[in-house]
């Protein structure tokens, strides 16, 4: 888990875009739709037997439980998805379903380079995209789909730099 360490303050906690979850969100709201267009058309075929109704409810039940577990299980990673910039390093939290978590954290006097790339027509438009950083002796640090993404960017060289030069 986070836990801040002596006369560190954090500058700022960035989540993924919000245009992500809600795209998920509209899929998970199609996919509940589906059956009822099913019953529309394959309900008069199927008749009303005395066995039929009963499994349709059944396995009704069953899909929208599994619809709703899919759901949960992409909030959670979406909303426990975070990068934390503080004033001494980047700490990058990256939820892996419900019960596995990867905690990975950077000092900012190890940043050699820091990309953004905005990956699209629809990220350019609502301004967010991935940034990477590259630090001296380990894979690079990568965030996905996060909002104002040059402006992140700009934050962390910037709090690097600071924290360089007060440690020289």
């Amino acid at each position: 888990m986070f836990k801040l360490r002596s006369e560190e303050k954090i500058i700022k906690i960035v989540h993924r875009h919000w245009i992500i979850i809600a795209e998920k969100i509209l899929i998970i709201i199609l996919m509940l739709f589906l059956p009822v267009v099913l019953f529309m058309f394959a309900g008069p075929v199927i008749g009303g037997g005395d066995l039929a109704l009963p499994v349709i409810k059944y396995l009704f039940s069953v899909y929208v439980l599994v619809i709703f577990f899919t759901a949960f299980t992409r909030w959670i990673d979406y909303y426990l998805d975070i990068w934390i910039i503080t004033d001494k390093r980047i700490v990058d939290i990256e939820q892996k379903g419900l019960f596995r978590r990867e905690v990975s954290e950077f000092s900012l006097d190890r940043i050699q380079d820091v990309t953004s790339e905005t990956p699209n027509f629809i990220a350019t438009i609502l301004k967010y995209g991935n940034i990477r950083v590259q630090t001296a002796g380990s894979r690079p640090f990568t965030a996905q789909d996060i909002p104002d993404v040059t402006g992140i960017k700009d934050l962390i060289l910037e709090q690097s730099n600071k924290f360089k030069n007060n440690h020289k």
